[in-house]
Order: C-alpha cells, then structure tokens, then sequence
C-alpha cells in the first residue's frame, strides 16, 4: 500500500515537473479564445510579452493541432494523473504521422518522400536524414481538456478523457531549409 502511495505521488510530481513544461504555456491556452496557430513559427518559450510562436523569429519550428484521447485502462482506473498524461502521449505520437506529412504536402514536397510504416507504426519517408530527426524529436506544446462536460473558465470541471494539444518539432532553418533538404535528395 505504501509502495503504492510512494508511486502515485511520484508520478503525480514527474507530470507536473515533466509534463507540462514549464516554459511552455498554460494548458488552458489551446484553441478558442486562445493560441490556435498552425505552421512555422518562433521557439516554444513561454515569453512575459504576450507573444506566441507566430509572433517570433527564428521559425525554425512547425506546430500542429491534434485531437486524442486518453488510454482505455487510464479512464478505467479513474486516475486523474495518467487519464490526462495518457491523453498528451497520445496526441503526441499519433500526432507524429500527420504533422510530418502535413510539413511535406504544405510545401508541395510530398512527391519526393514515400511512406511506409516504421516498426513503431510511426510513418517515415524515404528520406531517412529528414524523417528520422522528425519523428524522434516531436514535442508537445500544450494540451487542453475537451471530454465531454470541459469548461475552459472552470480547470475543476476538465474532462482528460479527451484532449486537443499542439505538437511541433524543430527543424533548425525553418520552411527554406526543409525545402532544400526534399530538394537536394
């Protein structure tokens, strides 16, 4: 019972340190009412200004919306902690595939990647050097709560089961570099 509590509280700590980064912004922020940018964009620093990524240079990142959902046994379990970390691990590696062909057709590169699944089940290209850096450094920018009964105004009444995050990964050079990799292979 002890060992049990021990971990709980662990994992509890580990999200809020790990999870929700720090200088990332706050959760509540996604979509409606707040930043709900795609594309390239500035670093992901949570900045006294007021400014987002849109607003900031070097746009050496892409962002990208995703919807998901928590894991079955979390929801089944009722645990507060691995309903909503379940739920941002999820959007961020389902999310992968989708962000990485949406860079490609956005710049009209999709012609020269082909897909086909990883053993992870994560989509890679035929170009090794762009995909391989992609899919290993995708990131979460930040998360909302949109289950069911989620109120943006009240964080008491968030519903994990569902959430709605952004995810982004760097690509140093930003939208000409990446072009000039698709074009040099």
């Amino acid at each position: 019972m002890i060992k049990k509590v021990i971990v709980i509280a662990l994992s509890a700590a580990l999200l809020t340190y790990c999870g929700a980064n720090t200088a990332q912004k706050d959760a509540t922020s996604v979509g409606d009412g707040g930043w709900s940018f795609e594309g390239w964009g500035g670093p992901p620093e949570q900045r006294n200004d007021g400014k987002t990524p849109r607003d900031t240079n070097p746009k050496d990142y892409y962002y990208m919306k995703f919807a998901s959902r928590a894991s079955a046994k979390a929801i089944a379990k009722k645990n507060r902690v691995m309903i909503q970390s379940t739920c941002r691990e999820t959007a961020r590696l389902q999310g992968t595939p989708d962000l990485i062909r949406k860079m490609q057709s956005e710049h009209h590169t999709t012609e020269k990647f082909c897909s086909n699944e990883s053993r992870q089940g994560l989509t890679t290209d035929c170009n090794p050097s762009i995909s391989a850096s992609l899919v290993q450094s995708v990131k979460i920018y930040e998360c909302k709560a949109i289950g069911q009964g989620s109120d943006p105004a009240d964080v008491s009444k968030d519903n994990w089961e569902e959430c709605e995050c952004i995810i982004y990964v760097k690509f140093p050079g930003g939208r000409a570099a990446f072009l000039a990799k698709a074009q040099e292979e």
